[in-house]
């Protein structure tokens, strides 16, 4: 149960100024808690005005103390897909924590998804952070557990590398692989559809209340359109079948310009029916390579893998991945309104 912290005083962000109150607060937290990671994004944050993320309404809320910014809050509800749920980030500034306001943001978050006919929260909280407690004390659920590594650049053991490609390539002879940077080639946009849609489904979610996402070709032109404006370039590469036949398999490197010597590992995919191949080792490798002669300034990459894939995992970490950190997704079912 959720109670009102009475001495704060939360607006919702209505314009440019308030919207970089609510990132230098969101910065200023992620300074203190993760000071090895790749800074927030002020170019991706000011985009959310004038492309926001495809088929989500997003809120941000800024939470203030005697007139100070202390905390930032977000909201991101699905319109098409998973419309029961709202997904929600937070953070406090480390000098205000353990005052209520935290548990303030959550109840704001609650009263928002009520709003929008949402019936649960979710949120990923780092394991061991400040952030564990107030879940456990408002009620809600571990639904899934997962982990980042880190793979540090240039590689450790090349030659581990080509090994590891060599034996990728002999177990996959009927396949060719291709790759592209930035929007999806119209040719490609149906397959890359039909592989996003899958990760809905096939990747674990261990007691995740998420729903399988419908794509498109329009939604993947909408999501690449949304990445441009936040200046963020994706690197994929993709397997098909023989030289002119279906993308199989596909893994997604981002890199932003503004952080040239960090990118992020997107999704990695390989239809049901082409496993066995070795195809996730193949195009995590090329696609590897092309993040090297495309940001050669990269030093390190980041992937998430929920404890329970360890066949990724175990992909990762052959590669040289190694744990860095630990989150968990929390659920928080949402109150219905009372009548009066």
């Amino acid at each position: 149960m959720m109670t009102a912290v009475t001495d704060v005083e939360i607006t919702r962000v209505a314009d440019e100024p308030g919207l970089r109150t609510w990132f230098d607060v969101g910065a200023a937290a992620a300074a203190h808690d993760r000071p090895a990671d790749p800074p927030p994004s002020w170019v991706e944050t000011r985009a959310e005005l004038t492309r926001p993320w495809p088929r989500r309404v997003v809120e941000h809320w800024v939470a203030r103390r005697d007139g100070e910014a202390v905390g930032a809050l977000s909201l991101a509800m699905p319109t098409h897909d998973n419309v029961g749920s709202a997904l929600i980030d937070g953070d406090v500034l480390p000098a205000h924590r353990r005052r209520g306001i935290g548990r303030a943001l959550l109840a704001r978050a609650a009263e928002r998804a009520r709003a929008h006919n949402r019936t649960r929260l979710i949120l990923e909280v780092r394991r061991g952070g400040e952030g564990e407690a107030l879940m456990r004390d408002v009620g809600a659920r571990a639904a899934l557990h997962d982990r980042r590594r880190r793979l540090p650049l240039p590689p450790a053991d090349p030659a581990a590398l080509a090994r590891l490609e060599a034996e990728a390539v002999a177990a996959a002879p009927g396949y060719t692989v291709v790759g592209w940077d930035g929007p999806t080639p119209a040719e490609h946009l149906d397959d890359i559809a039909r592989l996003s849609g899958r990760m809905s489904t096939d990747a674990p979610f261990d007691d995740l209340h998420w729903e399988p996402e419908a794509y498109d070709a329009a939604r993947i032109r909408e999501i690449d359109a949304a990445l441009a404006a936040r200046g963020v370039t994706a690197l994929v590469t993709a397997a098909r079948v023989g030289a002119t036949g279906p993308l199989v398999a596909f893994t997604v490197l981002l890199h932003r310009t503004e952080v040239p010597w960090h990118a992020g590992q997107g999704d990695t995919l390989v239809e049901p029916a082409h496993r066995g191949h070795r195809l996730g080792a193949r195009v995590k490798l090329a696609n590897l390579a092309r993040l090297a002669a495309a940001a050669p300034g990269v030093r390190a990459v980041d992937t998430w893998n929920a404890d329970s894939n360890p066949w990724m995992v175990a992909i990762n970490e052959a590669m040289g991945f190694r744990p860095y950190d630990a989150w968990t997704e929390w659920e928080l079912d949402v109150e219905p309104a009372t009548d009066p």
